[in-house]
């Protein structure tokens, strides 16, 4: 996208959407800790994003994944996933819409609102808009009508906002080409390796390590430190608690059928005759007379399994003699799908065309969609229910405690009125892992975030609520060098093969471009010259891993020019 928008800079439209995530950027990120105790996170065109605002998206993120990764959702995964990123990045892209759509004077109308709500399928009975059924949807997602139209007007003006940039961003055949070559590129090279660890020689002195301590002091900075004392509301201590009525379980069968629902599957077999993106008509015309003879074999009553072990282009499913397994309509791309659906069991298309190429589609048997019964997701629909209540329970309960807390102004003495039990943890550093806390980040975050004495409200995390209350802190210190001496000699260490690593590589880079040969100049200082398969831009390398440095060098060498400039530095 980003690609396209540089193209097509001339664009008013563009060049006034660079400037505002120009603008954006400027703002977010300037005294996060400052911006979070004024309920800001960003700024957008002097527009606030509140801090309110950003944890309700990540909230709806995180539940949106732990519905899809359920208990595995931790620390780690989320921040794998990226969603704290994603949830800002979504409240910024909408914020930039809007404003935008409002400079435009983009505007939903009330007829174009109610047309919109009532072709939303799940407001639907018999293909038509069910009043009741809207108001019972809406109330079991504790929303009003008004709070729904509001969000759905907005989300009507992005849509139409949206639209309005992609219509200024036109694509070539010729810029599309370009684009596919340049992604699917493969290159190859050879190099030889300087692995500081190889240098075993250096042996720095008691003095050297002092001074190396001495300039070097902050890398060693004990972090400042937190303790605090915490209630916890586990969700599955709540469950227990949660009454889910045959009513309940019926009426939320009912709006969402059709996650239950298992739709028609195909399973086939095929044989792929492959077609380069950029071929020309005769070479495309050449390969389905090819698929044309093959099909007359099939038909005629060759073994298709056999034929596809023979012909295919499909790596994946050629030694399976062209076997897929059973897939949904969406699996795969429309024109093969549009085929596969309409065949019969134990008939063979004709040649179809995809953007792989050539397709021959034989369907080997076809499982119908099958409609919902309640009475086999029963349990299952208990489950996620009371799991819902559970968390609405803990909810409930965390939010009553902290209110008594907050007018305490202490956690224990609530704890002791109402018997809960009271945690205590040590001092803990920003980046140290908590004993017995799931996910750590956010539950330092929320701890450093605290003033001393102050209490939290309830904190989220992957198995319940948590109250916190920081009790102590620790500043940052530097420690004496006896205290560290063995790490600071290990850094000297390593700083030092670095350097006669580096110098080593330079040295011979410079012997290159003075006229030597590689493998010679690798043979004379006893280097082994290493070659990688090829690989595509978006890596990994081949035996080395990702290196994005690395690749950026390979990909920036030609034939003309294939020495780097540079010694590249990895990991």
């Amino acid at each position: 996208m980003l690609s396209l928008m540089r193209k097509h800079a001339g664009s008013w439209l563009i060049k006034l959407a660079l400037g505002a995530i120009v603008i954006v950027f400027i703002f977010w990120g300037v005294g996060s800790y400052r911006a979070q105790r004024e309920n800001r996170v960003a700024v957008v065109n002097g527009a606030v994003i509140s801090l309110d605002e950003y944890r309700a998206v990540y909230d709806q993120l995180i539940q949106q994944y732990r519905e899809q990764f359920g208990d595995s959702l931790d620390e780690n995964l989320i921040k794998t996933l990226g969603l704290k990123k994603k949830a800002l990045d979504e409240l910024i892209d909408r914020e930039l819409l809007l404003q935008e759509a409002n400079r435009l004077g983009l505007r939903v109308t009330k007829e174009e609102l109610a047309r919109a709500i009532q072709q939303v399928p799940a407001f639907q009975r018999n293909g038509h808009f069910d009043q009741m059924q809207y108001e019972r949807i809406l109330a079991y997602n504790r929303m009003s009508p008004e709070t729904y139209e509001a969000r759905k007007a907005q989300a009507l003006i992005m849509e139409r906002i949206q639209a309005l940039i992609l219509s200024c961003i036109k694509v070539s055949d010729a810029e599309a080409l370009e684009t596919f070559k340049w992604r699917e590129k493969q290159v190859s090279f050879k190099y030889v390796l300087f692995k500081p660890s190889s240098y075993q020689d250096v042996k720095p002195t008691t003095e050297e390590v002092k001074t190396y301590f001495s300039k070097n002091k902050e890398r060693y900075e004990i972090p400042p430190k937190v303790k605090v004392r915490y209630v916890t509301f586990p969700f599955k201590e709540f469950e227990s608690k949660a009454n889910i009525s045959e009513e309940e379980i019926s009426q939320y069968f009912e709006l969402n059928k059709e996650q239950y629902a298992t739709p028609k599957k195909v399973r086939a077999q095929h044989i792929l005759f492959k077609v380069p993106q950029d071929a020309k008509q005769e070479v495309i015309d050449s390969v389905r007379k090819k698929a044309l003879k093959v099909l007359k074999e099939a038909r005629a009553g060759a073994d298709f399994a056999t034929l596809a072990r023979k012909y295919s282009d499909d790596p994946g499913s050629k030694k399976k003699g062209g076997d897929l397994g059973f897939f949904t309509r969406d699996r795969m791309v429309k024109p093969f799908s549009d085929a596969a659906f309409a065949l019969a069991p134990g008939k063979i298309s004709e040649p179809v065309r995809t953007r792989f190429g050539w397709h021959l589609i034989k369907v080997t048997a076809v499982q119908e969609a099958k409609e919902p019964v309640l009475a086999e997701v029963s349990d299952k629909i208990r489950r996620k229910l009371v799991k819902d209540a559970a968390r609405t329970l803990a909810y409930d309960r965390a939010n009553e405690i902290y209110d008594a807390c907050y007018a305490a102004g202490r956690i224990d003495s609530v704890a002791e009125a109402y018997k809960l039990n009271v945690h205590e943890t040590p001092f803990f550093a920003r980046t140290e892992s908590v004993p017995g806390i799931a996910m750590t980040e956010e539950f330092a975050r929320t701890a450093f975030d605290l003033e001393e004495n102050e209490i939290s409200e309830p904190l989220e995390l992957s198995d319940g609520y948590y109250i916190l209350e920081k009790i102590d802190q620790k500043p940052s210190t530097i420690p004496e060098l006896k205290a560290v001496e063995n790490r600071v000699r290990k850094d000297l260490i390593r700083d030092r093969q670095q350097e006669l690593a580096s110098n080593d590589a330079e040295d011979f880079l410079n012997c290159l471009k003075a006229g030597e040969e590689f493998e010679k100049e690798a043979g004379k200082r006893k280097l082994k010259v290493k070659t990688t398969d090829f690989f595509k831009r978006f890596g990994p390398i081949p035996g080395i891993g990702f290196e994005q440095e690395l690749i950026n060098a390979a990909f920036s060498l030609t034939p003309s020019k294939p020495l780097a400039d540079t010694v590249i530095k990895g990991n």
